[in-house]
């Protein structure tokens, strides 16, 4: 099969897409590893990403086009997604298109038979219309439901990077038979760098709890912080610090917020915190939560269906805004550090858990299934009207 991945809008700094950019990154490098002798992928890049995914060729199995020195801006992504990715298809003579992000291409040029395949990692902007209308502003709530909208009616295949994704869209409308389930790859601890203390933020010393959030409505930063309130008031004296990561300049007692942090220092809070806290209100998938079991750390999230999935029965779960019972478990939880062997053992269940369900060799081979599935369906509706 000869594929065009689309990486055209990815960016390493976007807060709101990070999830999104590391996603693109395991999943290619896994999907050039599983290249068969009759397979070619075409990577479409940028300036900002092309380092990163040239890191994960594979000589051979893979052509590089960078569209834009820098991250392209919005009308030339409009020009690619209506007629710039239509042409490079034509040129590469390729039968499948996959964009890991969630938007398709216009039908306008596009090559007679080429499937197109988008990844589906949540219905957060649709959540957004209803919780918190004109949080984006009107243009671009616009632009970004219009092309989910056409993704959800006009791609050949979608693929839904966790079960509570695929019940989302079907809820939407999007019928079942058009839609892969197929979980996000997660990396194991052995596939980071070790991390030691003096990698973590500067002012972190002692035992702490860590928590992730940000000022997205749906990272729920005020029910972080809430929650955390009222533990101090549960705990006295034995109150552990907030460490905050996603926000900054945070004012409250007991809280240091480190705002972004380096790959290395977030590893190094993941591993060396008493707790994590996650108490998010909308996620596709949720990286964090599995990221600090990976690695031993017990976690606090929300009860989120799809949080619970993804942890698969090693988290403590609460009410994202009940603070009360979000503090009660912190209190429970951080009340006496656990020790070596029973992080021990919480870190071989996560291993077991990412290498069985969650690892980038699943998730590459079902993707590529549903492209095969994909094309499989474009020839057979082009048979239909001959």
């Amino acid at each position: 099969m000869k594929l065009l991945f689309d990486a055209s809008e990815l960016t390493p700094v976007s807060a709101k897409s990070v999830g999104i950019y590391r996603y693109a990154l395991g999943l290619f490098s896994e999907m050039v590893r599983q290249c068969g002798p009759d397979d070619h992928v075409a990577l479409v890049c940028n300036g900002d990403n092309l380092a990163d995914f040239q890191r994960r060729l594979a000589p051979g199995r893979v052509t590089v086009v960078c569209i834009q020195p820098r991250m392209p801006g919005h009308f030339w992504r409009q020009w690619w997604m209506r007629l710039g990715a239509a042409l490079c298809l034509r040129r590469m003579g390729a039968e499948a298109y996959l964009s890991p992000k969630g938007f398709i291409p216009r039908r306008t040029a596009w090559p007679r038979g080429v499937a197109r395949v988008a990844v589906i990692h949540d219905l957060i902007p649709f959540w957004y219309f209803k919780q918190w209308p004109g949080y984006f502003g009107r243009m671009e709530s616009w632009l970004v439901s219009g092309a989910f909208e056409h993704a959800f009616r006009r791609a050949d295949r979608l693929i839904a990077i966790s079960e509570e994704t695929g019940r989302a869209l079907a809820e939407h409308g999007v019928p079942s038979r058009r839609v892969s389930v197929v979980l996000n790859g997660v990396d194991t601890a052995e596939d980071e760098v070790e991390a030691v203390r003096s990698d973590l933020p500067s002012g972190v010393e002692g035992r702490f709890i860590f928590a992730m959030a940000s000022g997205l409505p749906h990272k729920n930063q005020q029910g972080v912080l809430a929650a955390y309130a009222a533990y101090r008031r549960l705990a006295g004296t034995r109150a552990l610090p907030l460490v905050l990561c996603g926000a900054s300049d945070v004012q409250q007692g007991g809280v240091l917020s480190v705002g972004r942090v380096s790959d290395k220092a977030l590893l190094a809070l993941y591993r060396y915190a008493d707790l994590f806290v996650f108490l998010s209100l909308m996620e596709g998938f949720g990286y964090p939560p599995i990221e600090a079991l990976r690695v031993g750390t017990p976690v606090l999230c929300s009860d989120l269906g799809v949080l619970k999935e993804v942890t698969g029965g090693l988290a403590y779960h609460v009410a994202p805004q009940a603070a009360e019972e979000a503090a009660q478990a912190m209190h429970r939880l951080c009340d006496a550090p656990w020790t070596l062997s029973q992080r021990e053992v919480l870190r071989t269940q996560a291993h077991h858990r990412i290498t069985s369900e969650l690892s980038w060799e699943r998730c590459a081979d079902g993707v590529w299934q549903a492209l095969r599935q994909g094309v499989a369906a474009t020839k057979a509706s082009m048979q239909e009207q001959a």
